[in-house]
């Protein structure tokens, strides 16, 4: 087969006998013709051979440049079908002869030793007599890997042709051009379903995309790239003419990849193009540029305005290294400059020989657009690709995690069973799960008990992988019967079901099973909050997902307004089952917050956050447009910020999960008019609440809620704080009636004299932070916010902590350490987790104590056997999930750039009794891996692209007495962002002789990692954030209030 090819493509190339040419044109509208610059020619008797050609220039500095060539081979078959209205013309093309060229790979010495072979990579005019000679192997028509001494070395056997994609290009193609030039359509067989193949073939047609009304100096057209708006310019020659067009940015109406994937606002673009047509109207040439820049002009995400002072300011002998560390963007690499051109080579005459090959009448055409396709996993395809090619022997790697007690050798594993599940492949017997697994089975049960941190690594590794097999295994360590394990290790690997993307129902009915037997078991909240978030998941059917609902909501009704932190609890639970609740629910929960809300606040507070994912049910805008118009300041600042949360996972949930936006993010309804009505009213009822209105509307994706916030800023003062220096690279709203700007880091001075900010509204509400003082006469806390890692690519860090005492002679304390974390890369802003852990004592001599996790909008607890005694407990949690960053395709080049996003926590409560004083110790660390990779791909021969790898991580330690004294230290472990470029090169290899078989494979990565492009804290850093302050004041009230358990966990 491969031999008739070459015959069809020489009698291409070089002609036939055969009958003069006939002539004939398009047909052009009445009136039409003296404006167009040509009118196209239609000769269906002859073959027009174009030689097509691009450079592109990859990641800025790094100076990656690939060249691509091929054949189009392109005939005109007369006048276009009627529906495309009488004025086209329909053309067959036909590609062949692709080859794809680095062209500045770095060199490695030991590599490039034989300077023949050097001469013959300078010479390639005679590409066959080298395949012959066996001095030069193709892989892609790149050099291979070659021996010192002149030796020849032992490859693979190579596919002996010199192009070896051709047998994928073979299948022809049909395109449609309307009389103005524009083309129309693609028509692509329907057998040929290779999206990277299809976005090839289009460039050839697109390089012909134009217009030829010389009176349209402005129109909207159709790119592989998208559909935008080009400038025109016309030269209308003798022999030649030619039309030039422009468009940039700007001009774009619609990226061909979803919206979700692409930021147009921080993307930029520069092109210009040309095509040259003969006077008899054939189109004879063309060449074009075009400029990419990605990643810019990223504004404040996560920002707010605040409408009070009380802020610390920054410690002028502060000598942190990640406030004086220079900045890096890491988006002046993210570039990509391409060329190309086409010109026209041979005419040869049409025969029934080359026709069976280059024009093929009897296949099923279907439409394609020029636009270029988009495969929605392709990055999560290609990076599996490379994860499973460096991961070598996996028995090996876990081999090495269990003796060396190392989490990072899993980093690798665990991204692979992240994609394979997403990409459904985690049931399959050849999937890296079942690997993993087989490995666990191994693994002595009684032995994790004792080795616990090596083997809740594996365990979680279990749980994101997922499958049945996984599932079995875990559920082996959950079943009373069966487990070796203590209760504080299966609630770990509880909290890891939670991350479980695809569970059965199977695990959802043995929990069930579990938690009907031993309800008072100090499991049975842990067991509760996980049976939630896997009923929650769409794997789970309709009538096993009811029965989890019916058995909260027998509990819910159950529960009377006195046992408000039961209530609070199902609520919870309630909140994890997401967007699934029924309306019997919704109205259950919205009935028990109205009623028991009126003597215990929180579970009002807890209604409202528990409906957050179904915020735009009809019943539950109801419910919060009556509690912002009816209640207190309190209730409306949840209300408000549980909108504002919901917001926030919508927007994640569109480039993680591809979820349609919906409300509140888009639209403008009612309670949307009375957030905009009383921010620019800001009357006495809504002043408390200003900021968090400001927020709700600069979150919101609405024109109108632009409006309304930019009439807002004509009456009320609202400072803009540029990015500088001395406020630690952060950009920010910073709206203040006094117009004073103060920065914000971890020193301070006078922690216990701040007025409530909204800023810290993430940590504590003004609620909650009015009762902690009026409560506790004897108290100390601070708020404080810290941001590490670079412009582009950093976590922010919220903490705040807590210690009160009713009086000097009172049993009555709390002690309270909350911990938020969100992540930033580029515009894409996510959330890290939060961790929140208090100890409470009333004055009935109740104690509570809760330690908290809330992960991807999901509430995990860490329970406790005996609340009244003090313990020791460690807790880790880590997520991982991928986010699509940008998917464009610029000529030849399929650019995507994406991160696989790993946010981890790790946790240490310590909890020590000695008299009357009770000391609460907590040291969360957070930690931020990101591996956001930027690839091109080049007609699947060859890939280019950066890594960029980012280790940044944080801790505070806390610690709380009962007498009541605060204090806390801070710091880091080494932290780095490094870039790294790297190329492919994809051979065909001919592994079994006869009959013949081949495959594909990809050769190993080319790097070069340019030292300029890195940014590194090198050394560990611990500082005093506070150092052990008591209280020295006394403040009496005249009443006491109730109790506020913390247990709003919003952010």
């Amino acid at each position: 087969m491969q031999f008739v090819h070459i015959l069809a493509v020489l009698a291409i190339l070089f002609g036939r006998q055969g009958g003069d040419a006939v002539d004939t044109y398009v047909n052009v509208p009445s009136g039409a013709l003296p404006n167009l610059v040509t009118r196209l020619r239609c000769a269906t008797s002859e073959t027009l051979l174009y030689k097509y050609e691009t450079t592109t220039q990859l990641w800025g500095t790094s100076n990656q440049q690939f060249r691509t060539r091929c054949d189009a081979h392109i005939t005109c078959l007369g006048a276009a079908p009627a529906s495309y209205g009488g004025n086209a013309l329909l053309f067959n093309a036909f590609i062949n002869h692709v080859e794809v060229t680095p062209l500045n790979a770095p060199r490695n010495p030991q590599d490039y030793v034989n300077p023949d072979l050097d001469q013959l990579d300078e010479d390639r005019t005679d590409l066959l007599s080298k395949l012959s000679s066996g001095l030069y192997v193709p892989l892609a028509i790149t050099r291979g890997k070659r021996q010192t001494g002149g030796v020849r070395p032992q490859l693979p056997a190579v596919v002996d042709e010199p192009y070896p994609l051709d047998d994928d290009m073979a299948t022809p193609y049909q395109f449609v051009q309307n009389y103005d030039g524009n083309i129309v359509d693609i028509l692509y067989a329907a057998a040929d379903t290779d999206i990277e193949i299809r976005n090839f073939k289009r460039n050839p047609v697109a390089a012909r995309n134009t217009e030829l009304n010389q009176r349209t100096n402005k129109a909207q057209t159709n790119g592989i790239t998208g559909q935008h708006t080009a400038t025109f310019s016309f030269n209308r020659g003798r022999s030649a003419s030619t039309v030039s067009k422009a468009y940039a940015s700007k001009d774009f109406t619609q990226f061909a990849a979803p919206s979700a994937t692409n930021d147009a606002a921080t993307t930029q673009i520069d092109a210009q193009e040309t095509q040259t047509f003969s006077a008899d109207g054939d189109f004879t040439s063309a060449s074009g540029r075009l400029s990419a820049r990605f990643g810019l002009d990223i504004g404040g995400s996560g920002g707010a305005a605040t409408f009070s002072s009380g802020r610390p300011a920054l410690d002028p002998d502060d000598e942190d290294p990640v406030l004086r560390t220079a900045d890096v963007d890491i988006a002046d690499d993210l570039t990509a400059d391409a060329t190309f051109q086409m010109s026209l080579s041979t005419r040869a005459k049409r025969s029934a020989e080359t026709d069976d090959i280059a024009v093929r009448n009897d296949l099923d055409y279907v439409s394609g657009g020029l636009m270029a396709e988009y495969d929605r996993d392709s990055g999560k395809k290609n990076q599996l690709e490379i994860l499973l090619q460096s991961i070598g022997n996996v028995y090996d790697t876990l081999n090495q995690f269990v003796t060396r007690k190392s989490p990072s050798k899993l980093t690798t594993l665990k991204d692979i069973v992240r994609i394979e599940n997403e990409l459904d492949r985690e049931n399959k017997q050849s999937s890296m799960i079942f690997k993993v697994a087989n490995f666990v089975k191994k693994v002595n049960a009684r032995n994790c008990r004792d080795e616990w941190t090596t083997c809740s690594e594996l365990y979680q590794l279990l749980a994101l992988g997922g499958g049945s097999v996984a599932e079995r295994l875990l559920v082996e360590r959950l079943d009373p019967v069966l487990t070796q394990l203590t209760e504080d290790q299966q609630a770990d690997v509880l909290n890891y079901i939670t991350s479980m993307p695809k569970p059965s129902s199977y695990i959802l009915y043995f929990m069930k099973r579990i938690y009907n037997s031993e309800k008072t078991s100090t499991l049975s909240p842990t067991i509760r909050l996980t049976m939630a978030s896997v009923a929650s998941r769409d794997t789970i059917p309709e009538e096993v997902r009811a029965s989890v609902s019916d058995l909260l909501l027998s509990e819910l009704q159950e529960s009377s307004c006195e046992q408000a932190d039961a209530i609070i609890d199902v609520l919870q639970a309630v909140g994890n089952l997401g967007d699934t609740l029924s309306d019997r629910m919704i109205d259950d929960v919205i009935a028990k917050g109205s009623v028991c809300g009126r003597t215990h606040e929180a579970v009002s507070q807890a209604s409202m956050y528990a409906l957050r994912d179904v915020s735009d049910d009809d019943a539950v805008q109801t419910y919060y447009r009556q509690s912002l118009l009816d209640e207190d300041c309190d209730i409306k600042a949840a209300v408000i910020t549980t909108l504002i949360d919901r917001m926030f996972r919508i927007q994640e949930q569109q480039y993680t999960e591809s979820v349609e936006s919906k409300w509140p993010l888009i639209g403008f309804n009612e309670i949307d008019e009375i957030v905009a009505t009383n921010l620019l009213n800001l009357t006495d009822e809504f002043t408390c609440i200003g900021e968090e209105l400001y927020r709700y509307l600069e979150m919101k994706k609405n024109d109108k809620a632009v409006e309304i916030l930019e009439e807002f800023r004509k009456n009320y003062d609202v400072e803009e704080l540029l990015e500088d220096e001395e406020d630690d690279g952060e950009q920010n709203y910073n709206a203040t009636y006094s117009h004073e700007r103060q920065k914000r880091a971890w020193d301070h001075k006078t922690c216990s004299s701040w007025g409530h900010s909204t800023y810290y509204n993430i940590l504590q509400t003004s609620g909650e932070f009015s009762s902690d003082k009026n409560v506790y006469s004897k108290r100390r806390h601070c708020l404080a916010y810290k941001r590490v890692g670079v412009s582009k690519v950093n976590a922010k860090l919220y903490a705040g902590i807590f210690a009160g005492k009713q009086s000097a002679s009172s049993s009555q304390y709390k002690l309270f350490t909350k911990m938020v974390g969100k992540g930033q890369i580029f515009s894409k802003t996510f959330d890290i987790g939060t961790v929140l852990a208090y100890r409470i004592r009333s004055s009935l001599g109740i104690t509570y104590q809760r330690r908290y996790m809330v992960i991807a909008g999901k509430v995990l607890l860490k329970p406790d056997t005996n609340s009244v005694a003090c313990n020791t407990r460690t807790w880790h949690y880590e997520r991982n999930f991928y986010i699509p960053i940008y998917k464009i395709t610029i000529y030849i080049a399929s650019i995507d750039i994406g991160a696989q996003i790993r946010p981890r926590f790790e946790v240490n409560f310590i909890c020590k009794a000695k008299g009357s004083n009770t000391l609460l110790k907590v040291q969360p660390k957070a930690i931020l891996r990101i591996a956001a990779s930027a690839q091109a791909s080049f007609a699947k021969l060859v890939r280019g692209g950066i890594t960029i790898g980012v280790n940044l991580n944080f801790f505070i330690e806390t610690i709380t007495e009962s007498i009541p004294c605060i204090s806390g230290q801070y710091g880091y472990d080494p932290m780095t962002i490094s870039i790294e470029a790297w190329y492919q090169i994809r051979s065909k290899i001919k592994f079994q002789w006869w009959p013949p078989k081949f495959k594909w494979t990809w050769g190993s990565r080319k790097k070069y990692s340019p030292s300029s492009l890195k940014w590194k804290i090198s050394s560990p850093y611990r500082r005093t954030w506070l150092s052990r302050r008591c209280d020295v004041y006394r403040i009496n009230f005249p009443f006491n209030l109730s109790i506020r358990i913390p247990r709003r966990l919003f952010g």
